[in-house]
């Protein structure tokens, strides 16, 4: 029984080793040297079995996440930083606001303060012009009476003066 147990093994490693050295043949030196175990790694082609393939293709996931939570964190720092200076820049023009408000409020309150003075003026010559329009007569011309009154003749009134008899 040892025996065929030796020829199975001995057969198996003959039938790897021809299958290297095909292997090796066809991607020339370089191959067979990384096949067998030696050479720089940087030539030939290198076989992975299915447990290899997927703890690659498992790292090159995390890989992918870690990159995707860096981003995240990079964006978030920028928009942090973005908020920060739209502050400022809001602080900044509610002082020029509060600044502005307060220079109307003195403009406004100057206004109302040439208002009171101009209304006063105006009530105190609308005064002096009734009184004025109190002291004449209102003197109405003939043309501007109604046709058909006829000539109008105004004679001054004359006084009559008597002297005391002496």
């Amino acid at each position: 029984m040892g025996e065929f147990a030796s020829k199975g093994v001995a057969g198996a490693a003959l039938g790897t080793g021809i299958g290297g050295l095909a292997l090796g043949v066809l991607n020339g030196a370089g191959g067979l040297l990384n096949l067998m175990g030696g050479g720089s790694g940087s030539a030939g082609s290198a076989m992975v079995n299915r447990y290899e393939l997927g703890l690659v293709q498992e790292l090159a996931a995390k890989d992918a996440k870690i990159g995707l939570l860096e981003a995240d964190k990079y964006t978030d720092e920028k928009i942090v930083e973005a908020y920060k200076d739209l502050q400022g820049q809001i602080k900044e023009l509610a002082g020029e606001v509060r600044a502005n408000k307060d220079a109307q409020g003195q403009i406004n309150m100057q206004q109302a303060v040439y208002n009171g003075t101009n209304t006063a003026t105006l009530q105190c010559m609308q005064q002096q012009v009734a009184q004025l329009l109190g002291l004449t007569k209102l003197v109405v011309p003939n043309a501007s009476v109604c046709p058909g009154w006829g000539n109008v003749t105004i004679t001054p009134a004359t006084t009559t003066t008597t002297t005391p008899a002496a």
